[in-house]
C-alpha cells in the first residue's frame, strides 16, 4: 500500500496519535495490574537524549515500576565512551576518559566494577536479546553522569561535570569555529562561481531638487545615475545638472572597473574618474587609467585605529572599509561620532556614509586614508595610476606605489609621482615604511624628495586610551603642495570614561602650524556621552595666533531629550569666553508623523551677527522615493526647497522592474529561487515548480519577495563581498522536502541581479514491522537492525526497530532500494528469517512517496 504526503497533514496526525498512545502507555505503568502470561513486566521505547551544547539524540530506555532503565551500550556510544560487549554473555567492559579508570558492568553477577571498587546492583538491570539496560540513577552514583528522565516530555537530560569524549570534542570544535570566525574562514556547503557577463542593463538613480529664494535666483538641480555591466566590468555614470552651474565634465562622474580577485597580476583595472592618493595638491578629479594587484576584499585586521569627526546631530554614520560595511554608530547631539577602525593589511580606504533620522541620505562619500599601510609577510602590492587633471590646464598626472611585507609588522614601500608644470620638480620620488614597534605601538613615515618628510606615532592601550603624535616638515622651496607651511605638529589624546552613572568619550587635540612669518595653534577639548539618559556633547575650542594678543576661546553645548509622544527636543548654545556672552542658540523639535513621515521645527539665532531663521520641514518616504519640503524664514533671506530621489532596478533575468527609495547604482542584488528538484539533478528543469515561503536564516541587505513569494530578492548589497547565505531549512512546507546545502557562498557583483537556484529534494519514506514468531505466537521485536541498500548495494541507512517492532526511515530520493536484516545481529542473537531482504521503489512525487508494506518474520534457531 502506498501513500502520498498531502502537505504533511497525515504525517503530523500519525505523529500526534503515536505520542498520545505512548503517554497513555506510560500512565498505565503506575496502575497495579497483573501482567498476562508471556509478556515482560517492563516497556521498551525510544526517547530524546538532550546533551548540552550538542543537541538531541535517540536513546532506548525501558520503564519498570515507574523507574527508567537506559541502554548502556547506546548511551556510551553516543558519549563516545570506550565500551566492549563480551561475546559470551552480556558483560560490558571499557574505561571512562582515562585508560586507568576501567569499568565492568556484569548483569549476571548483578554488580558494577569501577576504579577497582565493586558496587552491588541487584535491582539495576534489565536484559533483553538486543539491549542491556541499567537503572538511570546508577549512572550518576557510580560514573558521575546524571541522566534525569522526564515522563512528561519523554526525554533524558544529561548533566555531568566530567569532560566526556563527546563533550571534549564539542569544546574543541567550538574553539576551532571561533578561530575560523576570527580569521574570516567560512565553510559553506555550496560556492557560486563568479561570472563576467558582457552586458547587463542594471540600475538607474534619479534625484530632483528645486530651490526658490527671496534675494537670489532660483536653482533647479537634476541628478541621474546609471549603473551597468559593460565588457564584464562595473560601469557607473553620474550626471549632475544645475541651472546655475555649467554642465561640464569636471562636475560629472564616469568610471569602468574590472575586478577579479583570483588574478595575481591585475586584480583591479579602473578607467575614467580614478581615485588616487597624491603628494601634490590636486583640486580637481583625475581622468585616466589605474592598475593594481591589491585585492578588493579585506585582509584580516591586527589592531584598530580611532577615527572621529562631525556630521549632523543624531545622524547614523556607516563605516565602510574597501566598500565593505564593518560598523555603524549614531552621532551625538552635536553631530560628533567616533569609530575604532580595524587596521587592515594592505592599502585601506575608509568610507563614511551618512543617514539622517528622518530618512535623509548623503550622496557624497567622505574618504579617510589610514596612514598605516601594512602588507602580509612576503607579499608584494602595487598600484599604477595615470591620467589628466581636470583643472583647466589639463596637467598630466601619474603615480606608482610599491609595497612589500618584510614581516607582518614591517612593510617598506616607495614609488614616484609625476605632475606636469610643477616649478619645484615634476617628478617626486618617495619612500615609506610602516612598523609595528610593539603590540600597541605603531609608526609610519614617508619622505617625498624635495617636498616633505612626515611621521606618525600611535600608542593604544587595552582600555582604548590612545595617543597620536604626527610631525610634518615641508621643504621651503616646494611648490607641489599649494600652501606655504614649514612645519605641522599635531597631538591627539583620546580615552573613554566609564562610571556607574554615565559613559562618555573624551578627546583633546592640539594642532600647530608654522608658516614663514607666523604661527597658528588650535586646541580642542571634547566630552561626549549620555548623562541621565540625555545625549550630551560639550566641546571647547581655542584659537591662538602669535599676531593676536588674546586667544579666541568658546564652547558649544548640545543635548537631545526624548520626550513623550515620540518628540525629540534638541537645544544647542554657544558661549564666547572673550566677550562673556552667548553668541548662538538653536532649538529643534522633531516627531514622526503618519506612517513614514517626519516633521521638524527649528529656530536658530546668531546673536553676534543678528541673524535668525525659522525652519519648518516635512519629509515622507514612499516605496519609490524619498521626498522633502522645507521652508526657511529669516530676517535676511527666505527659501523654499522641494526634493525627491529614488531608483529603478531592472532584473533582466526575470524581466521585472522594481523601485526603491534609495540609491541602487553600484550596489549588488541577488535572486534566490528555491525549486523542487524532482529528478535530483541539481538543475531547474521546465517541469520542476518553484517553492514558495522559503525564508533566510541570516539578515543580508534589504530582503523582499515577489508576488507569489517564490523568489527571494536581496538588494542594497555592497559589491565584491563574499557573502554566506543561509537558507532556513525549517521554513519549507513539507517534511518530505529537504535542502541538502543550506549555506551558499557567493561574491556580490554590482549593477546586476545574480540568480541563485536552490534545489529542494523530495524524499520518500519506508516503514514496516519486524515480528518474532515463537510457540506463544507472533509479537513485534524491538532493537533489530534494518539496513537500507541503494541500487549499488551500498548501505545508506541503518534503522533500529522500536519496542513494538515498528521501523521507519524518511530521507530516500526516488529510486530502487532493498530493506535487509542485519545478518550478523541475527546470528549473535540466535535468530534467522526465511526472508532476509525486501526490494522496494520510491517513486517521483511532489509530496513524497511512502512504502509501508515491509515486513520481516524472524524465528529462534
Amino acid at each position: 500500500m502506498r501513500h502520498k504526503y498531502p502537505a504533511c497533514f497525515f504525517q503530523y496526525i500519525f505523529y500526534l496519535l503515536g505520542r498520545v498512545t505512548l503517554l497513555l502507555l506510560l500512565f498505565s505503568i503506575g496502575i497495579p495490574t497483573v501482567k498476562a502470561q508471556g509478556y515482560p513486566e517492563y516497556d521498551e521505547l525510544t526517547v530524546d537524549l538532550k546533551i548540552p551544547n550538542y543537541g538531541v539524540l535517540d536513546l532506548p530506555i525501558a520503564i519498570k515500576n515507574e523507574d527508567a532503565y537506559i541502554g548502556v551500550t547506546e548511551l556510551f556510544n553516543h558519549l563516545k565512551i570506550k565500551n566492549t560487549k563480551e561475546s559470551s554473555g552480556n558483560v560490558i567492559t571499557g574505561f571512562l576518559i582515562n585508560s586507568g579508570f576501567k569499568y565492568k558492568i556484569d548483569p549476571t553477577s548483578k554488580s558494577i566494577l569501577y576504579k577497582d571498587v565493586t558496587y552491588p546492583a541487584s535491582d539495576a538491570f534489565i536484559v533483553t536479546p538486543t539491549t542491556t539496560y541499567l537503572k538511570s540513577d546508577y549512572f550518576g552514583k557510580i560514573f558521575e553522569i546524571n541522566t534525569d528522565f522526564n515522563f512528561r516530555n519523554l526525554e533524558v537530560v544529561l548533566q555531568t561535570e566530567l569532560e566526556l569524549p563527546l563533550l571534549k570534542e564539542i569544546r574543541l570544535r567550538k574553539m576551532r569555529s571561533n578561530l575560523d570566525n576570527v580569521k574570516g574562514i567560512v565553510k559553506p556547503d555550496t560556492t557560486i562561481a563568479k561570472t563576467y557577463p558582457f552586458f547587463k542593463a542594471g540600475m538607474l538613480d534619479w534625484g530632483i531638487t528645486t530651490t526658490q529664494q527671496s534675494i537670489s535666483e532660483n536653482d533647479n538641480r537634476f541628478n541621474l545615475g546609471l549603473g551597468t555591466i559593460i565588457a564584464g566590468g562595473e560601469t557607473n555614470v553620474l550626471l549632475n545638472y544645475s541651472t546655475q552651474v555649467p554642465f561640464i565634465s569636471r562636475n560629472q562622474f564616469y568610471q569602468w572597473r574590472y575586478v577579479n580577485n583570483s588574478n595575481s597580476v591585475f586584480k583591479q583595472i579602473t578607467a575614467g574618474k580614478i581615485f588616487t592618493r597624491s603628494t601634490s595638491s590636486l583640486f580637481a578629479p583625475v581622468v585616466g587609467l589605474q592598475l593594481s594587484n591589491a585585492p578588493v576584499h579585506n585582509r584580516r585586521s591586527f589592531g584598530s585605529y580611532t577615527l572621529s569627526d562631525y556630521t549632523e546631530p543624531r545622524w547614523t554614520v556607516e563605516l565602510y572599509i574597501n566598500n565593505i560595511l564593518v560598523d555603524f554608530v549614531e552621532a551625538d547631539a552635536s553631530g560628533f561620532y567616533t569609530f575604532d577602525v580595524p587596521l587592515m593589511y594592505g592599502n585601506t580606504a575608509v568610507n563614511l556614509k551618512f543617514y539622517g533620522p528622518n530618512g535623509e541620505e548623503r550622496f557624497e562619500e567622505k574618504s579617510i586614508n589610514i596612514p598605516y599601510n601594512f602588507i602580509p609577510k612576503n607579499e608584494f602590492e602595487y598600484t599604477l595610476s595615470a591620467g589628466i587633471v581636470e583643472d583647466g590646464d589639463n596637467r598630466k598626472f601619474s603615480r606608482l606605489n610599491l609595497n612589500y611585507g618584510i614581516t607582518n609588522g614591517l612593510t617598506i614601500g616607495g614609488g614616484a609621482e609625476y605632475v606636469s608644470n610643477t616649478a619645484s620638480g615634476e617628478v617626486i620620488p618617495f619612500i615609506n615604511t610602516s612598523i609595528k614597534l610593539a603590540p600597541s605601538f605603531l609608526f609610519t613615515g614617508e619622505y617625498s624628495y624635495g617636498v616633505k618628510a612626515e611621521g606618525l606615532l600611535s600608542y593604544r592601550t587595552l582600555s582604548s586610551f590612545q595617543v597620536d603624535f604626527s610631525y610634518i616638515n615641508y621643504d621651503r622651496d616646494q611648490t607641489a603642495i599649494n600652501y606655504n607651511y614649514l612645519e605641522e605638529r599635531k597631538l591627539t589624546i583620546s580615552t573613554p570614561i566609564r562610571t556607574k552613572f554615565f559613559t562618555a568619550y573624551t578627546r583633546f587635540g592640539l594642532n600647530q602650524i608654522i608658516m614663514p612669518t607666523s604661527e597658528f595653534t588650535t586646541a580642542q577639548l571634547l566630552l561626549s556621552g549620555v548623562v541621565m539618559g540625555v545625549s550630551t556633547n560639550l566641546t571647547t575650542y581655542g584659537l591662538f595666533n602669535d599676531r593676536s594678543v588674546d586667544p579666541t576661546i568658546y564652547s558649544i553645548l548640545s543635548q537631545t531629550y526624548r520626550l513623550p509622544y515620540q518628540f525629540l527636543f534638541s537645544p544647542q548654545i554657544q558661549y564666547d569666553y572673550n566677550t562673556s556672552e552667548l553668541t548662538n542658540m538653536r532649538v529643534e523639535l522633531e516627531r514622526p508623523v503618519f506612517r513614514r513621515g517626519f516633521l521638524n521645527l527649528s529656530y536658530e539665532n546668531n546673536l553676534q551677527r543678528n541673524l535668525y531663521n525659522l525652519e519648518i520641514g516635512l519629509r515622507y518616504i514612499f516605496d519609490f522615493a524619498q521626498t522633502a519640503v522645507v521652508s526657511r524664514f529669516g530676517n535676511k533671506n527666505s527659501s523654499f526647497v522641494q526634493s525627491a530621489r529614488g531608483s529603478l532596478r531592472l532584473d533582466d533575468n526575470t524581466g521585472s522592474l522594481s523601485v526603491s527609495d534609495r540609491n541602487s547604482a553600484g550596489k549588488g542584488s541577488i535572486n534566490i529561487l528555491p525549486f523542487l528538484d524532482l529528478n535530483s539533478n541539481g538543475k531547474m528543469d521546465d517541469s520542476e515548480p518553484e517553492v514558495p515561503n522559503v525564508h533566510l536564516k541570516n539578515n543580508l541587505g534589504a530582503v523582499s519577495y515577489n508576488k507569489n513569494e517564490t523568489i527571494i530578492n536581496i538588494t542594497d548589497l555592497q559589491p565584491y563581498t563574499n557573502l554566506v547565505i543561509e537558507i532556513d531549512t525549517l521554513s519549507v512546507d513539507n517534511i518530505a522536502w529537504r535542502i541538502k546545502n543550506p549555506r551558499i557562498s557567493v561574491e556580490t557583483v554590482p549593477n546586476q541581479f545574480k540568480n541563485i537556484y536552490v534545489p529542494i529534494h523530495v524524499v520518500g519514506e519506508v516503514s514496516g514491522m519486524v515480528y518474532l514468531k515463537n510457540e506463544s505466537g507472533t509479537n513485534g521485536l524491538g532493537r533489530i537492525i534494518i539496513n537500507i541498500l541503494d541500487s549499488n548495494q551500498e548501505v545508506i541507512a541503518n534503522i533500529l526497530t522500536e519496542g513494538d517492532g515498528y521501523f521507519s526511515y524518511l530521507g530516500l530520493p526516488p529510486g530502487t532500494y532493498k530493506a535487509k536484516l542485519n545478518e550478523n545481529q541475527l546470528s549473535n542473537l540466535g535468530y534467522f528469517s526465511k526472508t532476509s531482504e525486501v526490494s522496494f521503489e520510491i517513486e517521483i512525487d511532489k509530496y513524497g512517496d511512502i512504502v509501508d508494506t515491509i515486513e520481516f518474520v524472524i524465528q529462534s534457531n
